[in-house]
């Protein structure tokens, strides 16, 4: 290229003058007079002298072998220019919550913890801005990170600057950091893709650790999508194999026994938390009709041996320092699944995964949240093996009669533990289940969501099998799911150990309210989601789900929804004590909507859902041997509306739903007599 460039202004240096313009052509498209008359002479080509010639052949072909030199030493073989760019994305979002109550925030359902928060609630206006900056420093490296403002900075908070003080006041000193709406700087990461044989590329810092697995690290929910950090090494050997080897840091609050690393827990005086990790490796291999994976974690949550005399707070005065600080593991979990897919006929598909899991808490160095902190903790304390496997095989109208059917038998042993599995947004099985979502973790987050988003639940002790099967004839659709469920949780004529080993979240029995749902349960919305462990259990689940969808071709079309869930659930409890203790629940769930578009950017649909539980014995104790179990009886109604706008860029989604409930308990104690409810939430975006 530079060659013919400065051919180009040698030639124009040896004829200064401008070519005179063609004359025009005549509309009749003969010759002018003149033209025909007269011929022009023809310009002579410009020619080069060959020792000009040579010399500038020489200086370009110089020029190339030192930029090519200079490509080789940075690593880069070819010589296509460097693509160095800065770009910058912005994201800006704005939440409105509004019911009638007292409460005041940004969130429906903030932390869990005892100690609560000041960031959530029913009412309250608040902004976020992101920003995401990506530079490409070369086409083999990439820096990229993205800057939050924080959490919780509602528009009333007009001079809140961030200064904590033990009491509201006038100041503007009062909610904390999080009101503030200072930047953080979240989802830091360099990407390398170096010259080593096999290996494809480096990572370096945040993830959202979607590389590997539900049941070993799983995705990152959407709110913690770059909280993640840790090295990633991707590469491979072709299709035949590839591979991703990780080590990612725990996170200090959630990721072990008691949800902590070892940060607040009551036995550790000086906790070691900064080289807490989780290990890992991927490896798969695919073929056009089969692919097999292999997952691997490992999570060690260490501490320093107080015997070393190096460790802060040893008392081991005897003992020579060598300067050097021995660990113990306060925690371990490891997870292995091997995962097969195959599509060789076109309308056949099959999944099998099978997993083993290990777990063992240090007694030494774990506070007993089983029995010191009412259950609440994801993982049992001890030493603990398990086993899970789920297969799924599905049709794809085999017989082109717009029928799909798919088919699914899962099995999750008493003691599996995925402590850093995912823990929602991945919806593991094939039943619609009790709630929205299924996970394999008893580390489930409900929280730091609004009421309108889905909650999950472990499936840790199922056994069962789901069918489900889809009729799709043109604009009606049509399917029904039939699930049973057993549990290997089950105790028979023996008790579980709940009071030390095996947690149960304190409230352990009925159908979980997720309408009305509260962390305390001052409100009585029965089991928690993560409650799979019971002293006494001898239980069986049968559910059963139809769904239908009709678009109506008029107007801009119009879309009718329904959805109608059974589920029967029995428990004989403990089988020494009479049928006074024995639950059995008929749980019924209805609802509908109708959606539309009302022009190009504004769509509306209208909905209500009536659901009606009959509980008998849903929950009591037992005193003296006699069981005290009273029945519940619940109403629950609800009517909502939805309104989405979408126009040049923006987006705006409004909410509106009144909730009616009625509980009726043979101890009158119990009820809960019309509740009335309105709440509304709306959500407007932007990106540029």
């Amino acid at each position: 290229m530079l060659s013919i460039v400065l051919a180009f202004v040698v030639v124009a240096q040896s004829d200064p003058s401008p070519a005179s313009p063609p004359p025009p052509e005549d509309p009749a498209g003969e010759e002018p007079a003149a033209a025909a008359a007269v011929e022009a002479p023809a310009l002579a080509p410009a020619t080069l002298d060959p020792a000009m010639q040579a010399a500038i052949e020489e200086l370009v072909n110089k020029k190339l072998e030192e930029r090519l030199q200079e490509r080789k030493a940075a690593g880069f073989f070819d010589d296509a220019p460097l693509p160095v760019s800065l770009s910058w994305r912005g994201d800006f979002f704005t939440k409105l919550l509004i019911r009638n109550n007292q409460s005041g925030g940004c969130v429906s359902y903030g932390n869990p913890a005892p100690e609560g928060d000041n960031f959530s609630g029913d009412n309250g206006i608040c902004s976020e801005l992101g920003l995401t900056v990506t530079g490409r420093v070369s086409d083999r490296v990439e820096v990229g990170a993205r800057i939050q403002t924080r959490f919780g900075a509602q528009w009333a908070d007009w001079f809140e600057n961030g200064d904590e003080r033990d009491l509201a006041d006038g100041s503007g000193e009062s909610l904390g950091q999080n009101h503030a709406a200072y930047l953080q700087l979240r989802g830091l990461y360099l990407r390398i893709a170096p010259p080593i044989p096999t290996v494809t590329s480096i990572h370096f810092g945040a993830s959202d650790l979607s590389m590997f697995n539900a049941w070993t690290i799983g995705k990152s929910r959407y709110t913690e999508r770059d909280n993640g950090r840790g090295i990633f090494v991707d590469g491979g050997f072709g299709d035949p194999l590839t591979y991703t080897l990780a080590r990612v840091a725990l996170p200090k609050l959630f990721a072990g026994p008691g949800y902590t690393t070892g940060i607040a827990d009551p036995i550790i005086e000086n906790p070691f938390w900064q080289r807490d990790a989780a290990w890992a490796y991927k490896l798969k291999s695919s073929w056009d009709w089969f692919s097999v994976e292999q997952v691997t974690s490992y999570v060690v949550d260490e501490e320093a041996d107080l015997d070393d005399p190096d460790a802060i707070g040893s008392t081991n005065a005897i003992d020579a320092r060598d300067g050097a600080v021995v660990t113990n593991a306060r925690y371990q979990n490891a997870n292995a699944t091997l995962e097969v897919r195959s599509n060789f006929v076109d309308w056949l598909g099959l999944k099998a995964l099978g997993a083993y899991s290990y777990s063992k808490t240090d007694d030494r160095l774990v506070f007993n949240s089983v029995s010191g902190a009412q259950g609440f903790t994801p993982v049992p304390m001890g030493e603990h093996q398990g086993y899970a496997a789920v297969a799924r095989l599905e049709l794809f109208d085999p017989a082109d009669i717009d029928v799909d059917v798919a088919l699914e038998y899962f099995n999750i042993g008493r003691d599996w533990v995925s402590v850093f599995g995912a823990r929602r947004e991945q919806d593991l099985l094939l039943t619609d289940g009790f709630v929205d979502g299924q996970v394999a973790t008893l580390n489930v987050a409900n929280e730091f969501q609004d009421f309108t988003e889905p909650f999950y639940e472990p499936i840790i002790g199922w056994h069962g099998g789901t069918a489900l099967v889809t009729w799709s004839p043109g604009a009606l659709e049509l399917s029904g799911e039939g699930t049973l469920i057993e549990y290997n949780t089950d105790t028979g004529e023996d008790s579980l150990d709940t009071a030390k080993v095996y947690p149960d979240f304190l409230y352990t029995d009925g159908m979980t309210d997720t309408e009305l749902f509260t962390f305390a349960n001052t409100n009585d919305r029965g089991r928690d989601p993560r409650s799979v462990y019971h002293e006494f259990q001898n239980r069986r689940t049968v559910i059963g789900v139809a769904n239908g969808a009709y678009t109506l071709d008029v107007w801009r079309s119009i879309t009718f929804r329904l959805k109608h869930k059974t589920i029967y659930d029995t428990d004989l409890r403990n089988p020494r004590i009479t049928d006074d203790d024995d639950y059995a629940g008929l749980l019924l769930f209805n609802k509908f909507s109708v959606e539309a578009p009302v022009t190009d950017e504004l769509s509306a649909a209208v909905g209500g859902q009536v659901d009606t539980w009959f509980e008998q014995h849903r929950s009591g104790e037992v005193i003296a041997g006699v069981a005290d179990f009273p029945d519940y009886n619940t109403v629950r109604t609800k009517v909502f509306s939805d309104l989405r706008y979408t126009f040049g860029g923006v987006s705006l989604w409004y909410h509106i739903e009144y909730l009616w409930k009625d509980l009726d308990a043979t101890d009158n104690r119990l009820d809960q007599r019309n509740q009335n409810i309105i709440r509304s939430i709306a959500m407007v975006s932007a990106s540029f």
